[in-house]
């Protein structure tokens, strides 16, 4: 075997394996950001005559958030597991390593490779903004790409990281939420504004629910591996309170934002994804066991309501540049 061929060794395993180990059924929770992002850019400046919309700074955008976001997927998965915290009989997590699928180097070379290439993407996109724009543009996308790389790193990494101490879900709040939408915005305007804060609150919520959610359905394993997350400090009850404001949260919020102007009325069609979450919210109260078969799908269901909500919402932006 070549040294080129022992490189892509890992690459070339049985992509179902990959699949499991990335969680590809979360990648909207990187694709959705970016997306409504760029939608909101474009509706920003729909009176602007200046305003080019650029197909490659959003892919390479878009790519390098997907880079970061299977970076720390991978991360959590190894980490999950050398520190006891996927274990067998636990529903967290890929459990490709316990089961041999792929080995725990496989899933840190390629880990460290992703975000070394999200890294490089990064590093193309502050060129470009430094050209297009200016060097203050090129400084604020530094800051959010830092502060996305070190939260991709430091997620699950040591005993003490975010996911073990009950930070998870602010971090990934404010990752996948205001830094992923505002660092979209920045590099298609390169502009910074309150307003794409605000439209990312929605989709921050949901992608927030689908940790909770993770988090919520693992008490009793979380528990007895000695971490401390959020729906273990909270216990059972209020952890479900959480959730549930979580999961309405975003369609209050998404009236705010229509009735206030900030977001076109349009983006009122992500409301018809209410049918999606309401299961989901009863399911919780329902099923109060702290470990059930009943809300091993759950986690899934909710990043599948996150791509419903976002890709909604981010069509009724779109829509908004012609309807207003």
């Amino acid at each position: 075997m070549t040294a080129s061929q022992s490189a892509l060794r890992p690459f070339l395993r049985a992509p179902a394996f990959w699949a499991m180990a990335v969680r590809a059924y979360a990648y909207p929770a990187s694709i959705v950001p970016v997306a409504l992002g760029a939608a909101y850019s474009a509706y920003a400046h729909r009176a602007d005559a200046a305003f080019r919309f650029s197909w490659g700074a959003f892919i390479v955008a878009l790519i390098a958030g997907m880079l970061y976001h299977t970076a720390c997927n991978l991360l959590n998965d190894y980490y999950d597991t050398k520190h006891g915290v996927d274990r067998p009989g636990t529903y967290g997590g890929s459990g490709v390593m316990l089961r041999g699928e792929l080995s725990g180097r496989e899933v840190l070379g390629v880990a460290y490779a992703c975000l070394a290439l999200g890294v490089l993407l990064g590093i193309c996109l502050l060129l470009y903004m430094y050209t297009a724009y200016d060097l203050q543009a090129a400084l604020t996308l530094l800051i959010i790409g830092v502060a996305g790389a070190l939260g991709a790193v430091f997620y699950t990494t040591t005993p003490g990281s975010a996911k073990y101490s009950a930070l998870g879900e602010p971090l990934v709040f404010l990752m996948m939420g205001p830094g992923m939408v505002l660092g979209s915005y920045i590099v298609l305007t390169g502009t910074v504004t309150w307003n794409a804060v605000w439209v990312s609150l929605p989709v921050a919520c949901i992608v927030t629910a689908i940790l909770h959610a993770n988090d919520t359905r693992d008490i009793a394993d979380d528990r007895a591996s000695g971490i401390r997350t959020a729906a273990i400090l909270l216990g059972p009850s209020r952890a479900r309170v959480l959730l549930s404001a979580l999961y309405f949260a975003p369609y209050v919020i998404l009236l705010i934002l229509a009735a206030t102007r900030i977001a076109p009325w349009m983006t009122l069609l992500a409301l018809t994804s209410f049918p999606l979450m309401w299961p989901l919210h009863r399911l919780f109260w329902t099923v109060r066991e702290e470990k059930s078969e009943k809300l091993k799908g759950s986690v899934e269901n909710t990043a599948k309501l996150h791509l419903a909500f976002g890709l909604l919402m981010s069509l009724g932006v779109l829509l908004g540049i012609w309807l207003m």
